[in-house]
């Protein structure tokens, strides 16, 4: 008997309450055998150690397979339970032990057990050998003072992880090959080494690593399968045959490469629960997936699979993914808020010969994104004129969800950033999407896509206090002069680009010590193996292994906030003459006391970005072509270009807590603009006005990725016509360039009452910039944020 709808719903439902039962909390199996192997092999190469960790781990971690489950594993013990790496995470987990259970965003819970171990076992190890120890004793003073008042530059994202920002090789290494293939080619490639040449000792080391890091998988698969026959003995019938498939897959795919979709669904998830070992980070993306899976689909569909049993393994994969947890810091977890890994799967568009990409298998895993409606994966879809409308009106009715799935990507800009990161273009068109919107070519591509976050509203509040941060009263930017003297907008603006280019060099200074920290530290055998030209050439991603490789990401945050403020300055001050430069610095440090018809004159007659005004718009113009000729400049370890790039995460909120007030009548400490959205509450004449000032940016030389967030009243998606309108709406978007587009759909009235009872509105999503999150789950700080954007209708 075929599988019903509706029994496939009653058991993704189950999933999902068992998925809420859960709180993240922390499991340190992986940090004490980590700290035994690296205690027993000090003499050996760091990349093996690594790899004999990751060994370790796979076979002595607990394995758990919950009830209903179809897709099985996690990187920790349980569900939603961090692993912990203390080579990454070792100070600032020792000094949390006894407050990370209660911190306000993203706390984890922990037992006394385990602090007991962390403390006695763990941490007097790693005491003085993480990346934080290192770049404390290798960073420039005054980039360390920069990075150290908090808000500035931050670059936690890569101190405390490891680089993350991939699309594994699955359709060109791991669903053909299975992790015994990829075995045998470095074997293959390990027969015969010459060690005349020099180089073949790193090499040797290499290919060593990724055969103890496979060998680790097959066990890891070996382990499920065991596990699952082991529960078989007390199930009931149905589950006993769940549990007989489940241990089937797990046995095959241990030794072999996926031949079904259940299979190839499987091994995908083990792939990241594999990257998730290795390393804490954001950004592992399964890429184009409805393309990579369609052969596994129509063969199953040939054999009589019907779409309801597909969607269901679809569906399993997804809570699965919504599992795992990147782990942060108190500090650093205000600026990636949510507990989200950023999976970024990548539905539509066009395939490598620039044909319409949609399949059968898009329209399922749109649809399982509807039914299931989690925080992971972060689901996007790549769009083009070539796409069916029927695949348009699908990604409305996802939208109309609120879930703030999917992101919309521009096909085609995406394509053009390929091109201008020198991918050949007869490869730029399997790009996808990693992380929140950073375009990479998946599968041979090495870009650290984020290094962190720099201030635009702090290059504005130098500008007016001859390079002193309010907050701190420390000098951390330029001497500038007097701005309170400056008499023309030339000055002030000649003024205001030195500042910035100061910020982004010190900024990229910053990464220039991590690069060098990772390259020598932390190399990732995992993550490199699954990586096209790492096996190839024998060299792990951080040396150079990969195909290509770009980056890092240069983000900048506060866009709005910049624009709004340098224009109110160039027509309310220099123009119009209505409000004086001393008067401004002054109301400015200030924070307007006492200064509230300025205020009120700046922020209500000036002009405004992301309304289509030409003045506003060309101060966006203007900032953009520094950023992106200055970070041109600049090199990464690897000799490529540094990318820039303009999406917040949520490090809007933490970081607009240390600016200080601003021209564009924005008080201190209010959040900044996120991504290239407008400033909050300054949007005044629609989505449609927005997207005209957007399209004025050269999205394809800002490679590093735009954000653009839209909140739209849930009315005005109503129904089908809410779904046509949106159709309408994303074609002009591919008509101006734009690269990225998402939208919040949700009531302010909703978001207040899931804020008095956040116990019955647990699995509300709400995106926050580059991704979703439940937003019960967020800090008190970024809700009121989510609140004050302006809801629109089309």
């Amino acid at each position: 008997m075929s599988l019903t709808q509706e029994a496939r719903l009653e058991r993704i439902g189950r999933l999902k309450s068992q998925f809420f039962s859960h709180l993240p909390g922390v499991c340190i199996e992986g940090a004490l055998s980590k700290t035994r192997i690296f205690r027993e092999t000090e003499s050996e190469p760091m990349i093996i150690r690594r790899a004999r960790a990751f060994k370790e781990h796979c076979a002595s971690k607990t394995i758990t397979i919950q009830p209903d489950e179809l897709i099985v594993g996690n990187a920790g013990a349980v569900a939603r339970s961090i692993h912990v790496n203390p080579e990454l995470s070792n100070n600032w987990f020792y000094d949390e032990l006894d407050s990370m259970s209660t911190r306000p965003q993203d706390p984890y819970q922990i037992s006394e057990e385990q602090k007991k171990l962390y403390r006695e076992v763990v941490y007097p190890y790693w005491k003085g050998k993480t990346l934080r120890d290192f770049w404390n004793a290798r960073a420039p003073e005054d980039v360390r003072e920069l990075v150290a008042v908090g808000g500035v530059c931050d670059n936690d994202v890569k101190i405390e992880c490891v680089p993350g920002d991939m699309v594994p090789a699955l359709p060109q290494l791991i669903l053909p090959l299975g992790f015994d293939g990829i075995k045998r080619r470095a074997a293959e490639k390990l027969a015969g080494l010459d060690f005349n040449d020099i180089e073949n000792f790193a090499r040797r080391d290499f290919w060593r690593s990724v055969i103890i890091c496979c060998e680790g998988f097959s066990i890891l698969c070996e382990r499920h399968a065991r596990e699952a026959r082991a529960q078989m003995a007390g199930a009931g019938p149905e589950r006993r045959a769940d549990l007989e498939r489940v241990a089937a897959v797990c046995a095959h795919l241990a030794h072999n490469p996926p031949e079904n979709l259940h299979q190839a669904l499987q091994m995908v998830y083990f792939v990241f629960v594999g990257l998730f070992i290795e390393g804490n980070a954001g950004g592992y993306s399964p890429g184009l997936l409805d393309q990579y899976l369609l052969p596994f689909y129509e063969k199953d569909k040939a054999r009589g699979l019907g779409d309801e049993e597909a969607l269901e393994l679809i569906e399993c994969l997804w809570v699965k993914m919504g599992e795992q947890i990147w782990y942060w810091n108190e500090p650093a977890a205000k600026h990636y808020s949510g507990f989200c890994a950023f999976q970024n799967i990548a539905l539509g568009g066009l395939d490598t010969y620039g044909r319409d990409a949609v399949n059968p298998l898009t329209y399922l895993m749109l649809q399982a994104t509807i039914d299931v409606q989690m925080v992971q994966p972060s689901l996007s879809v790549r769009i083009s004129r070539k796409n069916p409308e029927e695949f348009f009106l699908k990604v409305a009715e996802l939208v109309q969800t609120g879930s703030g799935f999917p992101a919309v990507f521009s096909d085609d800009v995406g394509y053009k950033m390929l091109l201008k990161k020198g991918i050949p273009p007869h490869l730029a068109r399997d790009w996808a999407p990693i992380g929140c919107v950073e375009a990479q070519l998946a599968g041979r591509h090495y870009q650290w896509s984020s290094a962190g976050h720099y201030n635009l509203g702090s290059a504005v509040e130098f500008t007016l206090t001859n390079g002193v941060h309010l907050k701190s009263g420390k000098r951390l930017g330029l001497e500038t002069g007097d701005a309170a003297e400056f008499k023309t907008y030339e000055e002030f603006r000649s003024a205001l680009h030195a500042q910035l280019r100061h910020l982004l060099r010190q900024f990229s200074i910053s990464q220039n010590v991590l690069e060098e920290l990772h390259y020598r530290h932390l190399p990732n055998p995992v993550a490199s193996m699954f990586t096209l030209g790492c096996l190839e050439s024998g060299r792990d991603l951080t040396h150079g292994g990969a195909e290509f490789n770009t980056g890092p990401g240069m983000n900048g945050n506060g866009v709005g906030d910049f624009v709004d403020s340098v224009a109110a300055v160039k027509k309310i001050v220099f123009e119009e003459k209505r409000v004086s430069m001393p008067e401004l610095v002054a109301a400015v440090k200030a924070d307007f006391r006492g200064y509230e018809p300025v205020r009120l004159i700046l922020e209500e007659d000036a002009p405004k970005w992301g309304n289509n005004d030409d003045e506003a718009d060309a101060v966006m113009i203007d900032m953009c072509n520094v950023i992106i000729n200055e970070i041109d400049s600049y090199r990464g370890k690897l000799g490529n270009h540094k990318l820039p790039a303009l999406y917040p995460v949520s490090s809007n909120v933490p970081q607009g807590m240390a600016v200080a007030a601003l021209p564009s009548g924005r008080r201190a400490g209010r959040p900044l603009a996120d991504g290239c959205s407008p400033s909050q509450g300054r949007d005044r004449l629609g989505p449609t006005a927005i997207l005209q000032s957007l399209g004025k940016l050269p999205h394809e030389s800002i490679d590093g990725g735009t954000l653009l967030n839209i909140k739209l009243t849930p009315q005005v998606l109503a129904g089908p016509e809410g779904r046509a309108r949106l159709s309408a709406f994303l074609k002009t978007f591919l008509d101006l360039d734009i690269f990225h587009v998402q939208f919040n759909v949700v009531s302010h009235e909703v978001l207040r009452c899931a804020q008095a009872r956040p116990e019955d509105y647990k699995s509300l999503l709400v995106r926050v910039a580059g991704y979703s999150a439940y937003f019960v789950e967020l800090s008190s700080e970024i809700q009121e944020d989510i609140l004050s954007r302006t809801a629109h209708e089309l």
